[in-house]
């Protein structure tokens, strides 16, 4: 037999494991032309018998209802998060003088009306007290105790992260499609779920550089999950649309070039052809080859796809 490349031996080596597996857990079967005969073979229907749903399961595989949802188009977007201008304060102090206490670090907390520093003054040489207008934390530290501060620099800058702004390049291509009011899902590097957003604001000025306008959401940020700075991408809500069949994306597989969903028939799994239509995140839309109220199989349906092309391939030979 002649050498075959690493990737396909890696592949083979894959589809071998699966099968072990199932047939370890005695999950499945290729039914044979004799359905009363102590052994199974590789039928001409190529479908998958002696179903053991629990084995199944542990594998991945879960079975499903066809029925009617909601299919969500949406547009993605690409930006990054900056600070709320509303919630970043410069505390400059009121009267020029000799900085005697320091009492905030940089990343301190701090809250309004919190004390931060205490400045004699050059006029009165009495001490007064300078206050943080806005509860957040330290962002920025400009003083140390003994040095001479005027009364037009800023000595903090207090940040509150918990709202920041997710401003996302709109290019004129997409521009009819979004405005203020709209829902946005928002995702950043290794984060996990989606956080969920509301554009309230849409540039009127085109960036020279880009082209493109920017349209900004409002993203809460309770945690402190995200940071100005970071990039994120986003999907725009276009609109929902009802369909009355729709499947996970994970039950649909291609065999020979044609979308197919695993379709459960008693004790026996069914490949079926389907056409699908839209589709979103979670959900395909099925325009042809399910009714709803059918059992689907969805989840890591590769394992199935993999029993039925090595069913077929023995059933040639």
């Amino acid at each position: 037999m002649p050498e075959k490349r690493p990737q396909l031996m890696t592949q083979a080596r894959l589809c071998i494991a699966v099968v072990f597996v199932l047939l370890s857990l005695g999950s499945v079967a290729f039914a044979g032309d004799d359905e009363g005969g102590e052994e199974h073979e590789h039928g001409e229907e190529g479908g998958i018998e002696a179903l053991d749903p629990e084995s199944l399961e542990r594998v991945g595989v879960t079975f499903l209802t066809a029925g009617p949802q909601t299919i969500t188009v949406t547009l993605p977007l690409n930006g990054t998060l900056v600070p709320h201008e509303d919630r970043v304060t410069r505390i400059i102090p009121r009267y020029p003088g000799i900085v005697r206490e320091v009492r905030k670090r940089l990343g301190d907390p701090v809250a309004k009306g919190e004390v931060v520093a205490v400045v004699e003054s050059n006029q009165s040489l009495g001490r007064y007290e300078v206050r943080s207008e806005l509860e957040g934390f330290i962002a920025r530290r400009d003083v140390t105790v003994g040095e001479f501060t005027a009364d037009t620099a800023a000595i903090f800058e207090v940040a509150d992260y918990r709202v920041l702004f997710a401003d996302f390049f709109v290019f004129p291509a997409d521009l009819g499609k979004v405005r203020v009011g709209q829902k946005v899902s928002v995702d950043a590097p290794g984060d996990e779920p989606s956080q969920h957003a509301t554009i309230s604001f849409i540039s009127p000025v085109t960036d020279l550089a880009t082209q493109s306008r920017f349209a900004r959401a409002v993203l809460e940020n309770p945690h402190g999950r995200y940071q100005p700075g970071m990039f994120v991408t986003g999907e725009a809500v276009l609109d929902s649309i009802p369909v009355p069949v729709a499947v996970q994306k994970s039950a649909v597989r291609t065999s020979k070039g044609e979308s197919i969903v695993f379709i459960r028939e008693g004790e026996r799994i069914e490949p079926r052809p389907v056409e699908i239509g839209r589709t979103d995140k979670e959900f395909a839309e099925v325009v042809n080859g399910v009714t709803p109220g059918e059992i689907y199989a969805a989840g890591k349906t590769f394992v199935l796809l993999s029993e039925l092309e090595k069913g077929e391939a023995e059933h040639e030979d």
